[in-house]
Formats: structure tokens, C-alpha cells, sequence
């Protein structure tokens, strides 16, 4: 009989120290000699029919490797059967020596499924930022639609630039640049509508009366509460070189455009450019409140996660990371330094997000359970048919992929993480904020 004694180590790896008794180990000889004396070769005797005595004489060693690796491949898939562990990868053996006349005593260290410790999660409280759209944010946004169906035409020789242009421009910052070194700087290439933005530190604010192929100093000073932090209170200078100037002639807005937009009418045109405006305002900020409530259910929770799945959720995530971007390297370091990023913080960041990601799927997974949560079966077709629908082939040939390539398990534990989310934020204390416009609100997006 094995005798157990079990410890549990941190990052939900499990110590098992195993003692197996000579009767055992001794019976894993015998088998190990008798079929080492069926197909070894020893001078003066014929292929098996060699003594015993001389086999275990001769092949000691080999037979005592054989023998170590039968039992801790058995007899720890005994062990974790009795003590009912279920390791999500290979162990990790330990033992000092084996011999015949003696128990064998070992180690296997493993991982087992992460664990969670559910902190609170219900009353949370989270505050919710609220943005009001105006009749002149819609009348905005349909100057955007325009502007795509715009023709371009490129400017005259000395033209100047004009609120309303289009123009191309090269920038880059100069700060404590000497004038020799100023070739050395990198430019970076900008499209823009001159005076549509409505921050006065932006650059098209300082580009008025250029001309095509004239350079300008431009200094910036920054508003301490910029929402860009990493230029909020300070003085920048900028060398701006203006490359071409173009016209923008705007379709006229009336029934016509609005069809060749794709909407029945100007009316239409006008509701649905409101609703779709209301709906990215109310799902953001949903969206950042829910982000708040998980923060503090996962601080107040306790987590026990083995490194393999960290390990794997990196490699996805470096995975998605190369497909993102169209460049594709095996390694890591190699990858981080070709895409100009220090190869520690690289690695850093990943598993930063990596374990984020896991601790987000364990509460969120642990509060589906405690609530008895169910994935909601219209909710589920929907997918399918937005699946379908994006990929231009019918419900039926999507459903039959999705059978063929076993994903409907991964699609239905999205949408009950989905379900769970949604329950702790229709369970939380959320503080309706102030209103804002919807430029304080998109900023307030672009400094977070």
C-alpha cells in the first residue's frame, strides 16, 4: 500500500511525496528482468535463453532507470487517483536513488485548475459617466459622413491654408534640438481638416496661412488638465512642414446623399446617426462602470493560478499581438526588439494582461456558478447569425462549422462570462455622474 503525504505549494501546484513498499518495487524488477532477458543479447547463450542471475548482473543499472521511470508514471497516476487531483500538466519527479532490497520514496510536483476565493460581488458601487447628445453633435457627425463622400481637390501653387482644407503635414517635436540636429529628428506624417477639432492646443490651430512646401516652428503651450497625460502642463515645440493643401468640396445634404449613404431618407439618416451616437456614448460608459465593479470584486478576491496557464494565456496574447500587426516571430525577445520595445517590459506587459484576463474569467466564471446563471438560448442564436451575417454564409453552414470545430463550448462560456458581468452590474450601487458633452466625454476616453 502507497503511503501519501500531500502539501500544497503557491500558484496551485501540488507536492506529493510517495513512498512505495519494497514489495512493490520488487515486483517491478522481476517484470523489468524478465523482459530484458527475452530480448538482450549476452555472448555463449542464445537470444533469451541467457540465466536470470546473469541478466540482473549485467543490466543492474539499466533495469534500476526502467524500473525508477515505470514507478513514477504508475504509481503516481495511483496516487493522484486515490487523492482525487486532476493535474493540468506533466509532474516534475524528485527521488534520490532506487534499489531492489529497499522502499522507493519520490516526489512529483504538479499543477492542478486555478482556484478563486469569490470576494464580494454583490452592491458593489461604481460611478457611471452620462453624455448628453445635441442636435449639433449628430449635425457633426453627419459633416463626417460628408467629408467621406468629399471630392479632393488638390490646391494651386501658393495657395494658403484655409479652415475647411484638407492637408498633408509632416511633424515632429524639437524640443532642446539644435538646429544641426534637426534632420536627425524623425517626421511623422499627418492628414488633417484644418479647424474642425475643437482643442485649441491642436496643432491646426497654429498652421493658418502656410503654403505648400513651407516649414514652421509652432510652440505649444499644454493646459495642465490636457487629456493627454503625458503632455498635460507642458511647453512643446513642434517643426511643421506643410506638404500639400487640398480643397474639400462636401456633397449637398439632402435626400439624395442620405440614400447614397445607404439610409431611405434625411430623416433617417439623421435618427440613426443619433442613435448610433447615444448607443457608443451609453455602452462606453456602461462599459467603464463594469470595468470599476470587476476591479474591486478581483482585488477582494483570492486567486491560486499554476504558471503554465499564465505561460499559455501569454503566448495567445503574443499570438494575437503578431497577428495585429502583420509581423510574425517565434521568439519573444526578438519580436519585442524588432518592433522597438524593451524586451522585459515587453514580457512584463503581457503577463500583466495575461493574468488580468485569467482573474477576470475565474471570478466571473465562479459567480455564473454561485448564481446558477444560464447562457440565454436567443442570445446564443443571435451570435450565430451575426457570425453568419459577417461572414456572408447561412445560419445552417456556420452552426455546422462551429459543430465540426467543437467552438460552441468556448461560445456559450463567453456569453455566460457575458451573463455574469451583466448580473454584478444590474447588482451594483452605480452613481450617475454629471452631464457632459460629448467632447469632455471623448476625451475623458482618449486620457484613460
Amino acid at each position: 500500500m502507497l503511503n501519501i503525504s500531500e502539501k500544497k505549494l503557491e500558484n496551485a501546484i501540488i507536492e506529493l511525496k510517495i513512498d512505495v513498499p519494497v514489495e512493490k518495487v520488487e515486483s517491478e524488477y522481476r517484470t523489468v528482468f524478465n523482459r530484458l532477458k527475452n530480448v538482450v543479447t549476452i555472448d555463449g547463450f542464445r537470444k533469451g535463453k541467457a540465466p536470470l542471475n546473469i541478466v540482473e548482473k549485467k543490466f543492474g543499472e539499466e533495469a534500476a532507470r526502467e524500473v525508477a521511470e515505470n514507478l513514477l508514471k504508475n504509481v503516481f497516476l495511483e496516487a493522484i487517483k486515490e487523492k482525487k487531483f486532476d493535474p493540468i500538466a506533466l509532474p516534475r519527479y524528485e527521488f534520490d536513488s532506487i534499489a531492489r532490497d529497499k522502499p522507493f520514496t519520490f516526489k512529483a510536483v504538479f499543477e492542478i485548475s486555478p482556484t478563486v476565493e469569490l470576494g464580494k460581488y454583490n452592491g458593489i458601487s461604481a460611478e457611471e459617466a452620462v453624455c448628453e447628445i445635441t442636435d449639433a453633435d449628430v449635425s457633426g457627425e453627419i459633416e463626417s459622413v460628408r467629408e467621406r463622400y468629399a471630392k479632393v481637390n488638390k490646391k494651386e501653387e501658393g495657395a494658403i491654408v484655409q479652415d475647411g482644407d484638407l492637408v498633408r503635414i509632416k511633424v515632429k517635436r524639437i524640443d532642446d534640438v539644435s538646429e544641426d540636429d534637426l534632420d536627425k529628428v524623425e517626421s511623422k506624417e499627418y492628414s488633417i481638416v484644418v479647424g474642425k477639432s475643437k482643442d485649441e492646443a491642436a496643432l491646426d490651430k497654429h498652421i493658418g496661412g502656410m503654403k505648400a512646401g513651407e516649414d514652421r516652428r509652432i510652440d505649444i503651450k499644454y493646459p495642465k488638465n490636457y487629456y493627454v497625460s503625458g503632455l498635460a502642463g507642458q511647453k512643446a515645440t513642434y517643426h511643421v512642414e506643410m506638404v500639400d493643401i487640398s480643397e474639400i468640396v462636401l456633397p449637398e445634404l439632402n435626400e439624395e446623399f442620405a440614400q447614397n449613404a445607404g439610409y431611405q431618407s434625411l430623416e433617417e439618416l439623421t435618427a440613426k446617426t443619433r442613435e448610433t451616437l447615444e448607443k457608443y456614448v451609453g455602452d462606453r460608459a456602461r462599459g467603464d462602470a463594469k470595468g470599476q465593479i470587476l476591479k474591486q470584486i478581483i482585488e477582494g478576491s483570492g486567486f491560486d493560478i499554476p504558471e503554465t496557464m499564465i505561460t499559455n494565456e501569454m503566448n495567445d496574447l503574443f499570438r494575437q499581438t503578431q497577428e495585429s500587426i502583420g509581423y510574425f516571430m517565434d521568439d519573444m525577445g526578438k519580436f519585442a526588439a524588432a518592433v522597438g520595445q524593451e524586451v522585459e517590459t515587453f514580457k512584463n506587459q503581457l503577463r500583466e494582461r495575461a493574468v488580468r484576463m485569467i482573474k477576470t474569467s475565474l471570478v466571473l466564471m465562479e459567480i455564473a456558478q454561485k448564481e446558477e446563471l444560464q447562457v440565454d438560448e436567443g442570445r446564443y442564436k443571435e451570435v450565430v447569425e451575426n457570425i453568419a451575417r459577417r461572414n456572408g454564409k447561412s445560419v445552417e453552414e456556420i452552426e455546422k462549422i462551429i459543430e465540426e470545430s467543437d467552438s460552441q463550448r468556448k461560445i456559450r462560456s463567453e456569453l455566460l462570462l457575458d451573463s455574469a458581468m451583466e448580473f454584478i452590474y444590474q447588482n451594483a450601487k452605480i452613481k450617475n455622474l454629471k452631464p457632459v458633452s460629448l467632447d469632455e466625454f471623448l476625451k475623458k476616453e482618449k486620457s484613460d
